[in-house]
């Protein structure tokens, strides 16, 4: 409908540009989006513009692509090593450079002057807060009440992200007990800071739900108070191109967030570390061939929870390892007879917190000091 042609990876889209714009946070999976092995896939002629993130590009491989004629033209605003004094790049042409300045012209001064203000009058005249850029202004005595449970939806939001490689389209997060008698609107903005992470710079609980509205992505929130399974319980559900995904969390004590749902099955595990993912069917002697696959190839399960629909139905798995698998573990998983997918999902480390909860914390302590 936007007239935008999907394709399945950067690699298959490199052999079709004329011109390729780069516009995405520096992230493990976009550092050297083009690269010395990427040459050979370009379009010969192509002209590459990086005003993103110094590091998506890598700057010996657009200088071999003009030595070898394959780049026609180079454009960079920014660089992996800042500010730039010595570059590959530099007095070659078809060159343009400039020292991370592209922003600053006339008219983009002027704007960011009027937008300062507006800004201002924003807050001054209805309180609201747009693009905050520092520590998310949280009451101390809020914060304390749910601080538990933002690490939960921050979390929760990371998972669903990553289940999926479709971008989401809507999603939704229903509470239940307890949680649902207080302050919700911290924990709904920490589970789209999760759900944004990856996708977006400094996404934080006080821009997460303005950066969801600007993507196109709806979100929902219900509550309940009467208590279920558990006292609380924050369940999120996903959907991308059709396909809808769910989790459902809660907190055991004060601050350990377990996974107690994940699409439609009822199980329990750790959100944190190298969790492995994998569907199957219920039959006898899988979960077995899934330990002997891993074992025998040097992987240690810390932790192993499986969820059922009922005995002999769909099934899921989730496990919680103590290094990251290698590709040929990940075969051998998939290889299993009975196993439908297989995914590795990288969850922060047990206690491990978001830059805006971090500080946040640290300034609840210091306002009860």
């Amino acid at each position: 409908e936007l007239g935008i042609e999907l394709v399945p990876s950067v690699h298959a889209m490199l052999p079709e540009v004329d011109y390729l714009t780069v516009h995405t946070p520096l992230t493990a999976e976009t550092k050297y989006l083009v690269g010395m092995k990427e040459l050979d896939l370009l379009k010969p002629g192509v002209r590459l513009i990086n005003c993103a993130r110094g590091g998506i590009y890598d700057e010996k491989a657009l200088a071999e692509g003009l030595d070898r004629g394959v780049i026609a033209g180079v454009a960079l605003d920014v660089f992996e090593k800042e500010p730039c004094t010595e570059s590959p790049l530099f007095d070659k042409p078809g060159v343009l450079v400039t020292p991370h300045l592209g922003a600053s012209t006339e008219e983009a001064q002027s704007q960011v002057a009027v937008e300062g203000v507006g800004l201002l009058v924003d807050f001054l005249a209805t309180g609201a807060i747009r693009h905050s850029v520092n520590s998310s202004p949280i009451d101390p005595a809020s914060l304390e009440g749910v601080k538990g449970f933002l690490d939960l939806a921050w979390r929760l939001g990371l998972l669903l992200a990553k289940l999926d490689d479709a971008p989401p389209r809507s999603c939704s997060i229903a509470y239940r007990g307890e949680i649902a008698s207080r302050s919700t609107k911290l924990v709904t903005a920490a589970f789209a800071a999760g759900l944004l992470e990856g996708a977006a710079d400094d996404v934080n609980i006080v821009n997460a739900e303005v950066l969801l509205r600007e993507r196109g992505i709806d979100l929902v929130e219900q509550s309940r108070t009467d208590p279920g399974a558990f006292s609380s319980v924050v369940a999120v559900d996903l959907v991308a191109e059709g396909r809808v995904h769910r989790a459902a969390g809660t907190l055991f004590g004060h601050a350990m967030p377990r996974l107690v749902q994940l699409e439609g099955h009822r199980l329990e595990a750790y959100l944190d570390g190298i969790v492995l993912i994998f569907t199957h069917q219920d039959v006898p002697g899988i979960i077995g061939n899934v330990g002997t696959a891993l074992g025998g190839l040097g992987v240690n399960i810390a932790q192993m929870t499986v969820g059922r629909s009922a005995p002999g139905g769909d099934a899921i798995g989730v496990l919680n390892l103590d290094v990251e698998p290698s590709a040929a573990a990940i075969a051998a998983v998939a290889a299993v007879p009975g196993i439908r997918s297989v995914k590795v999902v990288r969850m922060p480390a047990a206690g491990q917190l978001p830059n805006w909860l971090a500080m946040s914390s640290s300034a609840s302590r210091s306002a009860r000091k």
